[in-house]
């Protein structure tokens, strides 16, 4: 199990420091020059050539790419063209609205997904598995910011229970804050609500039909006995491993659903990046968004392995 989670370990490492190259060499090619964008198109050319130098634009892509890698070892992604200041303090401070919304999301999906997935597959083909498909197939099919605007249409515009936007920061009180994340969140985690709930029906149909849960049928155990005791236990990894693959979209419908509750989070940080075409800012974002997945992936592959010890021999 130790030489399998070393594996694991070096396997995590030398995936970051590919994607750490693919999104340095994308963003050298497509962002142009960030020395003429901070000075703008007017600017002289011995002027230019000073900022380049200072920024160390005038070294190879390679040294440029060593340099950048060694800064984010040791904790500094360079300072914004934007807005002069260090990115991992941008950074810093949008984790704690990300961060924070994704657990949340999370959460509220497994709480809706669960038990419609669980009372969908124990009556199946009833009406309850109906309406609980009908629920998960539409909200797999609608888009993450039209959920977000129909939501502060109605619990902000019509009801006025919760804000329609904006974060009053964590230093205004939780419930202000955690007021703040809930439409949101909500947004994010109905799509997935959606995925789990499906995956859910099928794996508590599944087993409804193997060998280990007609015997314990034949014993004469209650039929909700062998539900919550030997059903529902079962179907905890084909779960965990979905959400691990929805985190990817999760991460994704971030970066439309801040910007449609104007959350300052990390990606409102890379969607003004763009616009602005601050390439130090946007290329340490999406790096760090791409290791947020990685190693959410490498947590759910060991929590797999530790649950069904099957696999660790197959691998």
């Amino acid at each position: 199990m130790i030489a399998l989670i070393v594996r694991r370990l070096l396997g995590l490492v030398l995936t970051l420091v590919l994607v750490s190259l693919l999104v340095f060499t994308v963003m050298s090619v497509l962002s142009g020059d960030p020395a003429a964008i901070m000075l703008g198109t007017s600017a002289r050319p011995d002027t230019l050539a000073a900022l380049r130098q200072e920024l160390g634009l005038d070294q190879p892509a390679v040294l440029r790419y060593l340099a950048w890698l060694g800064g984010m070892l040791r904790g500094n992604l360079g300072t914004s063209i934007t807005y002069g200041v260090p990115v991992a303090e941008l950074i810093a401070a949008r984790l704690l609205v990300t961060l924070p919304l994704a657990v949340l999301s999370i959460a509220m999906a497994l709480l809706l997904a669960l038990p419609l997935g669980i009372a969908a597959g124990a009556r199946r083909d009833k009406p309850v598995d109906y309406g609980a498909m009908a629920f998960a197939q539409a909200a797999m099919s609608l888009p993450n910011f039209w959920i977000g605007l129909i939501l502060i249409l109605v619990f902000s515009t019509w009801l006025g229970w919760l804000p329609a936007g904006g974060f009053p920061g964590w230093q205004a009180g939780v419930t202000p804050a955690f007021g703040a994340l809930v439409l949101p969140a909500l947004a994010l985690a109905l799509p997935q609500a959606g995925v789990l709930a499906r995956v859910a029906r099928t794996a508590v149909v599944e087993l409804s039909g193997d060998d280990f849960i007609r015997a314990a049928r034949a014993k004469g155990l209650p039929p909700r006995l062998i539900l919550w005791r030997h059903i529902v236990p079962n179907t905890v990894v084909p779960i965990i491993t979905i959400i691990g693959l929805q985190f990817t979209f999760l991460i994704a419908g971030a970066v439309l659903v801040e910007n449609v509750f104007s959350l300052p989070g990390l990606g409102r940080l890379a969607f003004q990046a763009v616009a602005q075409r601050d390439i130090v800012v946007l290329q340490s974002v999406v790096l760090l968004l791409a290791a947020l997945v990685i190693v959410v992936n490498f947590v759910v592959d060991l929590c797999y392995l530790l649950l069904d010890p099957r696999m660790r021999d197959r691998r």
